[in-house]
Parts: structure tokens; C-alpha cells; sequence
């Protein structure tokens, strides 16, 4: 952090304590007329196979095809040092996978056809789903913290990359059909709070959504249904 902080040259940085259960350190910068915060996960990069917990994830292969896969596991993983919100006393760092540049590089890469999205290529509307829905939940979240802090836009964007493997094709997520796969893709992932079921993309033994948060499920997926059958006040406003 020190050496980062005196590559900035001429600005006044200063590093702030990390919230209780974030992995991310803030660099608060101070240089005239504005004040930036710059949030910086620090990770370890370890180059060795997966573990065996990753097995049976990833599961991409009728989406971005078997190859894609392959490459992606062929790729060192990261280690992110972050506090077990579940325990009732925090106590010290524990080590989480993370698989960040993965998820990047799908998204970057979203389509079964290697031309979707390029300037002469078809356009999809999978972004724009995955925007709206981080839109929603960020607005509902604003409405209600307190009832709703149990939710982050990973679970939406985790949602959405089992959405593209159920529907792998380009012509699943036309852009002219942007309401149809939107609310199909919300379907789904109202499906999963109903089941308090959402499976970790590449860890899936491991459920995002805690039978214990079923409270916080089910009033997530009472806004949401009322979004959807008053079409989406939200976005009105």
C-alpha cells in the first residue's frame, strides 16, 4: 500500500481501515477540487490446478464451449484475505478463492458466436439485463437496507451466468426481445430465492443464498414480484 500511495505523486493519499467483513483497503485521495476514494482488493495469485471443490463448475461448455473452459482452468487462481461475516465475532482474515478475471473475461466474451457485440457482429441484450437487474436491486436496497443488507450484486451477476448457461445461444438474448429475456432471467432468479437456492458458479456446493437469510429471500422476492406485475415502477423514477 505504501509504494502504491507515493506512486502518486504531488497528491495527498491516505489509507483507510477496512469495514468489518470487506476485503477491500480505501485510498482516500485529496487533490483539489475533488476528493476520490479508490477501493483496492489486494490478492495472492496462486498457480497450481483448482482445487477439487471447483470441479464440477464452470459449467460452460454448451454456452462458450468446451475449449473456453479449459483455457479458463488453465489459469492461476487468487486468493482474497476477507473476514466470515457468518461468525458472530469476527476474528481474523480468512482466505476466499476468487475467480474475478474469469467472470470478466466471460463477460467480455458473452456470446456462443465469437461475433456478438463487435461493431459487425449481432447484438444481445445480456449486459442490459444484468444491468437492470443491479439497478433494481440496488434501488430496493436504498428502500430498504436494513431488511435487504444480505444482498449484493453478486448474487444478481451469479444469477445471470447460470441464466447464460440455461440459454447459451445468441439468438436466446436478442436485442429486440430486450423485456422478454429480462423478465425471463428475472424468473430465474426469483425461482432461486424461493428455493433459497443459488449455487456459487464455480464452487457449486456452495449456496449464496443461507436457508437462514429465508426472511430476507422472500421480501426480496415480494418487491421484486411487485415490480414486475406494476411494470416496474423503479425504472419510472
Amino acid at each position: 500500500i505504501k509504494s502504491i500511495s507515493s506512486s502518486l505523486l504531488d497528491v495527498a493519499v491516505t489509507v483507510k481501515r477496512r469495514k468489518a467483513g470487506s476485503p477491500a483497503i480505501t485510498l482516500q485521495i485529496k487533490n483539489p477540487p475533488a476528493e476520490i476514494s479508490v477501493d483496492i482488493i489486494l490478492t495472492l495469485e496462486v498457480r497450481q490446478s483448482w482445487p477439487p471443490s471447483t470441479q464440477d463448475g464452470l459449467k460452460i461448455e454448451q454456452w462458450l464451449g468446451r475449449k473456453v473452459r479449459r483455457e479458463f482452468r488453465n489459469k492461476p487462481i487468487y486468493l482474497v484475505a476477507k473476514q466470515n461475516k457468518r461468525e458472530k465475532v469476527l476474528r481474523g482474515n480468512t482466505w476466499r478463492l476468487s475467480f474475478s478475471h474469469i467472470e470478466k473475461a466471460m463477460m467480455n466474451n458473452h456470446g456462443s458466436s465469437k461475433t456478438c457485440c463487435e461493431s459487425d457482429g449481432p447484438k444481445c441484450c445480456r449486459k442490459s439485463c444484468l444491468k437492470l437487474l443491479k439497478y433494481l436491486l440496488e434501488q430496493l436496497k436504498m428502500k430498504h437496507t436494513e431488511k435487504l443488507e444480505k444482498f449484493c450484486s453478486y448474487h444478481v451477476k451469479t444469477a445471470f451466468f447460470h441464466s447464460c448457461v440455461m440459454w447459451p445461444d445468441d439468438t436466446d438474448w436478442c436485442w429486440g426481445d430486450l423485456d422478454h429475456c429480462f423478465q425471463k432471467y428475472l424468473g430465474y432468479f426469483l425461482d432461486c430465492l424461493e428455493k433459497s437456492q443459488l449455487p456459487h458458479f464455480f464452487i457449486p456446493q456452495y449456496n449464496l443464498l443461507s436457508l437462514e437469510d429465508k426472511a430476507s429471500s422472500d421480501f426480496l422476492s415480494e418487491q421484486i414480484s411487485h415490480e414486475l406485475n406494476n411494470r416496474f415502477p423503479t425504472f419510472q423514477e
